[in-house]
């Protein structure tokens, strides 16, 4: 466990230092070429996989980090404190209404086609939630980290069903039935008794990937999917092989092209003469105010979800979390206002790589975080 916690804190450092070379290298001589090596196309167009830099970073490498996340939500589900179906009424409604309240208040602010960002406040970043917890969250109860670690995932999987349903264009339910066959084969391979069997699963969860990527469905939620039918016995070997690759390399390379956005109103940054890069971003604009309202709308969402759910858990004799008093619950909350992997996905799915809109969102979503991170650690520092 402290070689996890430590693998955690070392991943955070590592984001916000890819998060600001990148942009850094966006705003500066090198953005022209850092924008052409970010959409250069790499794979056989033959059979569809003929994808920019970003979108094998977005869409592929990042299955990875779903994976892991599916892993670690098995892991508290067969052996942790969600082993009781009824547990997960307390982080799903936390998340739940999370997710929602944040959403809504975008919804309420802004107008126009700009609204169809809506989605962006919803998810909590696990990697940097996790990593302010394991330096500061030391006197919190002992179920605290399951309970942020349920409801970030949950609320993560609220954010890539949203994406499927709201923002794909159409889908190909061939290649989506394809894909559900290949992770039905995927788990079977892994039951089986054969160790050349279980080896060769790899083959089916590529598959899998590939097939939903061609349905038009993101391909993140193969990455929970198959994460939660590794057999409860291999899970936390897989998951130990797993974590530093995903914690020290994919996610700092995705945070690098990801968080390289131009500070100014360019249609590409770091082009001059681009049409209408005169002006700086507009922060003060109604999707940037949405966005920075995200920490508050976290707060009361979760709160409201966590209380509610320990009401109705408390009439089942559910309560995993009993050790969480209000004031915790509160604390944690705070937590959810860090947004950044599907923020960024999301605003570069809905607005376009490197657009204005999406830059402001980008921008405002690093400024929410560094507040949620900065308050979230006075949170749980002052709980004795």
């Amino acid at each position: 466990m402290l070689t996890f916690f430590k693998i955690e804190r070392n991943a955070a450092v590592l984001l916000l230092l890819a998060a600001a070379f990148g942009l850094a290298l966006a705003n500066s001589s090198w953005a022209h070429e850092f924008n052409v090596l970010r959409e250069t196309l790499l794979g056989p167009a033959e059979i569809s996989l003929n994808l920019s830099l970003h979108e094998w970073l977005g869409e592929g490498l990042m299955t990875a980090f779903f994976l892991l996340l599916g892993l670690e939500l098995k892991r508290e589900i067969t052996a942790g404190v969600l082993q009781k179906p009824i547990s997960l009424l307390i982080p799903g409604l936390a998340a739940l209404f999370g997710a929602v309240v944040p959403a809504l208040i975008f919804i309420f602010m802004v107008s126009g086609s700009a609204a169809s960002g809506w989605p962006i406040p919803m998810a909590t970043d696990v990697t940097f939630a996790l990593a302010v917890f394991a330096v500061f969250g030391s006197a919190m109860p002992s179920t605290s980290r399951a309970f942020l670690l349920s409801f970030a995932v949950i609320d993560d999987l609220i954010a890539i069903l949203v994406i499927a349903i709201f923002l794909s264009r159409g889908f190909d339910l061939a290649d989506l039935t394809l894909s559900v066959l290949c992770m039905g084969l995927f788990a079977r391979m892994l039951r089986n008794s054969s160790l050349l069997l279980r080896a060769g699963a790899t083959l089916p969860a590529l598959l899998a990937w590939y097939f939903m990527l061609q349905s038009g469905v993101s391909p993140l939620i193969v990455g929970v999917a198959l994460g939660l039918l590794v057999p409860a016995q291999a899970v936390e070997k897989l998951e130990k092989a797993l974590h530093p690759w995903v914690s020290l390399v994919i996610l700092p390379i995705f945070a690098l092209f990801a968080a390289g956005v131009s500070l100014s109103q360019g249609s590409l940054a770091g082009d001059a003469g681009a049409a209408g890069a005169t002006g700086a971003l507009m922060l003060g604009s109604a999707v940037s105010v949405a966005i920075l309202l995200r920490p508050l709308g976290k707060v009361a969402g979760i709160t409201f979800g966590a209380l509610l759910g320990r009401k109705l858990a408390a009439r089942g004799s559910g309560n995993s979390f009993e050790d969480i008093s209000t004031g915790d619950y509160l604390r944690l909350s705070v937590l959810g206002g860090i947004g950044f992997t599907l923020a960024i996905l999301i605003a570069n799915s809905v607005y376009g790589v490197a657009t204005p809109l999406a830059n402001e969102s980008i921008v405002a979503t690093l400024i929410a975080m560094v507040v949620s991170i900065v308050f979230g650690a006075l949170a749980l520092a002052s709980r004795r």
